[in-house]
């Protein structure tokens, strides 16, 4: 069997690079693959890309070819045809946009709900009949994009490193990870703080921490100023470009996780389409309380293995609940972890085989 992967944003660091890298990861184990590199991508080395990938999710992609393909924006038609007539199975992490192919079978990906699916026409009509399946990382996300396109689909949940988490003694400190992106500011990190500050007026939080942890470009420096700005004078600690090691630490010692983005948004993209690090706050037996919007639910079973949250009173009574009650707090704990479990990359192997049907 002879697979190809195409994934045109790799160079992002995204959740997406590492879904598609399982996939071609799995497909090594039973055939010959391509990752297949566009211009833009072939033009940043395949050395560096390959490298890099391995580096940052933890892959083995020794059995795993780069080639550089007749594929993406400005690239030849009559050239692709041919070019992927060579492949029995063709996976496509898409961004809205769909291609005529001519592998034997074609499977599309999607991770996050869009607006932009070209569906109109006889021509994107007649590319979309060459996609044989659809694969989707929430119900979140399939229930969206299902609405516009009519390619038979499944979900197929983010394979996640649980393994990597083993809860220890915990702290009396809140967690929340994610990115500090000042150009989108989606995480809500400004919301986390608002409501830590207002619980700290409290005698049963008053010894409690919250810590924010996630990734920072050098654009992103003056946001972040302006957070520890809000949260002088509270407990509130930030770790940007936290090592991998340090922030497992963080996760095993902490005791509650937070999860706020989509909080005060209509528009479903701006939510969290699955929640990775929901997962691993699980994984490392943090009580999850985070927002019931996007793919969160799918992950969070409410008032068993943590709680969901949909307004800011509500955000706020939970957290206490879980402060002041640590028989519920281990209880919550332990299902948690459990839960956790059915996102491992285990899982998501087997699925994937079922899937493509190896």
């Amino acid at each position: 069997m002879k697979s190809a992967i195409y994934n045109p944003y790799l160079d992002t660091a995204g959740g997406g690079d590492k879904y598609m890298m399982v996939v071609a990861e799995v497909l090594s184990s039973v055939g010959e693959v391509d990752v297949l590199l566009d211009e833009h991508l072939w033009l940043q080395g395949v050395d560096y890309i390959k490298e890099r990938l391995e580096r940052l999710h933890g892959l083995n992609l020794s059995k795993v070819n780069f080639v550089k393909a007749p594929i993406g924006y400005g690239s030849s038609f009559i050239k692709r045809i041919f070019f992927l007539h060579q492949y029995d199975c063709l996976f496509y992490l898409s961004d809205g946009s769909f291609f005529y192919s001519t592998a034997r079978q074609n499977i599309v990906h999607f991770q996050m709900p869009l607006d932009q699916i070209a569906v109109q026409g006889i021509w994107n009509r007649v590319k979309l009949q060459t996609w044989h399946k659809a694969v989707y990382n929430s119900s979140f996300t399939k229930n969206y994009i299902e609405k516009k396109i009519k390619i038979p689909g499944e979900v197929v949940y983010p394979p996640v490193s649980v393994d990597l988490f083993k809860p220890a003694v915990k702290k009396k400190q809140i967690l929340s990870v994610g990115r500090f992106a000042a150009h989108t500011k989606d995480k809500k990190h400004e919301v986390l703080i608002g409501v830590f500050k207002e619980l700290s007026s409290r005698k049963d939080v008053s010894h409690w921490s919250l810590h924010l942890a996630g990734g920072m470009t050098a654009g992103d420096k003056q946001y972040v100023d302006e957070l520890k700005k809000q949260a002088k004078g509270y407990e509130i600690v930030f770790h940007p470009d936290i090592l991998l090691k340090d922030l497992i630490n963080l996760y095993n010692s902490s005791a509650i996780y937070w999860h706020a983005k989509g909080y005060g948004e209509d528009d479903p993209k701006k939510t969290e389409h699955f929640g990775i690090s929901t997962v691993e706050a699980m994984a490392a037996g943090c009580v999850p309380i985070v927002i019931n919007k996007g793919g969160q639910p799918e992950i969070v079973e409410d008032n068993y293995s943590g709680f969901l949250w949909s307004s800011l009173k509500e955000f706020k009574a939970k957290t206490i609940e879980v402060i002041n009650n640590s028989r519920l707090r281990a209880r919550l704990s332990r299902s948690a972890v459990s839960r956790a479990h059915i996102f491992s990359k285990d899982v998501f192997v087997d699925h994937i085989r079922k899937v493509v049907n190896v």
